[in-house]
């Protein structure tokens, strides 16, 4: 999945210096190109930001694991579980309390997968096996609402780090441009023949001290 994501950011960065393939003869000394893979690859800031964004998708990914793995958890007990998992230093106690909450969910998923599998349950059996089926009905639709927060957690933060990377790409750009007194800059795979190549001295900019 990170690998996915950081693909993502790349694409979204490329489609700055996408342009038509050209041929460039006559204006070669007012063209310059650039190869983006070399950039990003070069780009000590675009690299910290795809280690951020993964380490801020595997948060979440994890979020969504474990409301998984306890929801048979009853409405209490969830909430004493979420309130343990955000306290910062939990003392052992707490930390054992959690394990114990783990068990409880872990012998209902247990349970309710053993009477799923009789032939014939009594009237107690179809009791408590409709108790923990409702249970996980309520917890699949908690889940889906999650998951969907989540998701727009991991899109909105996608787009504010690559819309970040973009700008500071294209003020590179302007800049070696005005430079380097050229009129354009595309990405060099897209260019049949010619350009000044100004991807060293993009990445240069990029590199620079704030």
């Amino acid at each position: 999945m990170a690998k996915r994501v950081a693909v993502l950011v790349v694409l979204l960065l490329v489609g700055v210096l996408l342009a038509p393939a050209v041929r460039a003869q006559e204006q070669e000394s007012r063209l310059g190109v650039v190869d983006m893979t070399k950039v990003l690859d070069g780009y000590k800031e675009f690299k910290d930001s795809d280690e951020e964004y993964k380490r801020f998708l595997a948060d979440r990914q994890q979020q969504l694991q474990e409301r998984n793995t306890v929801r048979l958890l009853r409405e209490d007990e969830m909430k004493e579980y979420q309130n343990l998992k955000a306290v910062a230093a939990p003392t052992e106690e707490q930390k054992r309390r959690l394990e114990q909450l783990r068990a409880v969910a872990e012998t209902r998923e247990n349970e309710l997968n053993s009477l799923s599998r009789l032939p014939t349950p009594n009237d107690d059996e179809k009791k408590r096996l409709s108790e923990l089926k409702a249970s996980a009905d309520q917890s699949s639709t908690e889940i889906e609402q999650l998951q969907k927060r989540l998701s727009d957690e991991i899109n909105a933060r996608n787009k504010e780090l690559s819309d970040k990377l973009n700008r500071k790409i294209e003020s590179a750009l302007a800049a070696v441009a005005r430079e380097k007194r050229v009129d354009f800059i595309l990405a060099k795979d897209a260019v049949l023949y010619g350009g000044r190549d100004l991807t060293n001295d993009v990445l240069t900019k990029l590199n620079a001290p704030s």
